[in-house]
């Protein structure tokens, strides 16, 4: 399959306060506009956190580094614990005003305002206003690429 050979980010996106707290694994973050700062992302349509997220109004995408894959792992493994047990394990930067959590280590985050839930297909398609972003690391960002977490060395190409 064609879209398997397209390198893609990979990051885990957060929504939820408390007790209910939700995070998941999603490759297919992108910037959609600068001005208004718009992001977006697609997850299966029924996905736990699509209701956190139209609830709580909000969302924070962490974007990880090379070394992170097993982060990645986690939040991607469907047996994984559910609510606040799912970030038991995992070492925090605390939860945004708007809603989801930072995750501590990641070379960077959005925190986000849902602005559109759009229904596409088999999957639901999320669009946020960013209310802050944070460049926190230098390091390589972990990248998913037929099937495997990769990583790459950035160089000039001029």
């Amino acid at each position: 399959m064609v879209a398997r050979r397209l390198p893609t980010g990979v990051t885990v996106v957060t929504s939820g306060h408390g007790n209910d707290m939700h995070g998941m694994t999603v490759n297919s973050f992108a910037t959609l506009s600068l001005s208004p700062p718009l992001v977006n992302f697609s997850v299966r349509r029924g996905a736990r956190i699509t209701a956190l997220i139209d609830s709580t109004g909000g969302f924070v995408v962490n974007v990880l580094g090379a070394d992170q894959h097993a982060l990645a792992r986690r939040f991607a493994d469907p047996d994984r614990p559910t609510g606040a047990d799912c970030f038991a394990a995992v070492e925090t930067a605390g939860a945004h005003a708007s809603s989801g959590m930072r995750l501590a280590g990641t070379i960077g985050h959005f925190a986000c305002r849902a602005v559109h839930l759009i229904e596409a297909g088999d999957h639901t398609l999320v669009v946020g206003l960013v209310e802050e972003c944070r460049v926190l690391g230098t390091a390589d960002p972990l990248l998913f690429v037929n099937g495997e977490f990769r990583s790459v060395l950035y160089g000039s190409l001029q």
